[in-house]
């Protein structure tokens, strides 16, 4: 295949690595910024390599005068850039979701980007104007949810993990670096909710479907059981 047709191509080889949804660690995470919700100037690429790690890798591109996200030159490497970290799961976002420059970096913190007017008093999420009486960001659509566990428990997650040697040995370990790739996913633009999770329960649902309690079956439970959390909110508002 020529170069040229490989990059053509790129585009709708990324979109087809996002439909499939989670498929296991490593994520990449996909996000698109601009100067306003139709145009993207700015790609970011973040790598999460296992269940509970940080963004181990995280790439960005810009373009001026044609959106990144139509770009074939930069679609070919944001291709390449996840292949090269054998990623299973890809997540993009939907359009841009913000300003692609970087408070306290290009502008002060605490104020509007001078140079993206647009998105002052705008949700990112939605490109939507935000009220003053709005109590709280409207939750971006695409949301993932993350297996969350009680401290009471994680002996006994050890216990029937079949991954046991790759969970941090103390609890408040795992707190700490599941916060910090929290923080890493929200940052590359990924929404995230964190979903507790019965870890009898967790080792009930892996023997009724004969898997191992490992990290995919542990992902696959939390978005599952999210899943279940917003059909039960969309039932209770159409009540």
């Amino acid at each position: 295949m020529s170069k040229r047709r490989q990059k053509g191509r790129a585009r709708s080889v990324l979109m087809r690595k996002a439909r499939k949804g989670f498929r296991g660690h490593p994520i990449a995470t996909v996000a698109y910024y601009g100067p306003d919700d139709q145009f993207a100037s700015k790609v970011a690429v973040g790598i999460i390599p296992h269940e509970g790690g940080d963004v181990a890798a995280l790439e960005r591109w810009y373009s001026e005068g044609v959106d990144v996200r139509y770009d074939p030159t930069i679609n070919q490497e944001v291709v390449e850039f996840i292949d090269g970290h054998e990623v299973r799961s890809v997540f993009v976002t939907d359009g841009p979701i913000g300003c692609p420059h970087e408070e306290g970096i290009d502008y002060p913190e605490g104020e509007s980007c001078p140079e993206c007017p647009y998105w002052a008093g705008r949700d990112r999420w939605t490109g939507e104007l935000l009220d003053e009486g709005i109590s709280q960001a409207l939750r971006p659509a695409a949301v993932v949810g993350c297996a969350w566990y009680r401290a009471g428990q994680w002996e006994r997650l050890h216990e029937i993990a079949a991954d046991s040697e790759k969970l941090e040995h103390t609890y408040e370990e795992w707190v700490d670096n599941a916060e910090r790739a929290l923080r890493g996913m929200r940052e590359s633009g990924m929404g995230v909710e964190k979903v507790e999770v019965d870890v009898e329960e967790l080792l009930a649902w892996c023997q009724r479907r004969g898997l191992e309690v490992d990290a995919r079956a542990r992902a696959h439970y939390a978005a599952e059981e999210l899943r279940r959390r917003h059909q039960g909110s969309d039932d209770d508002q159409g009540a």
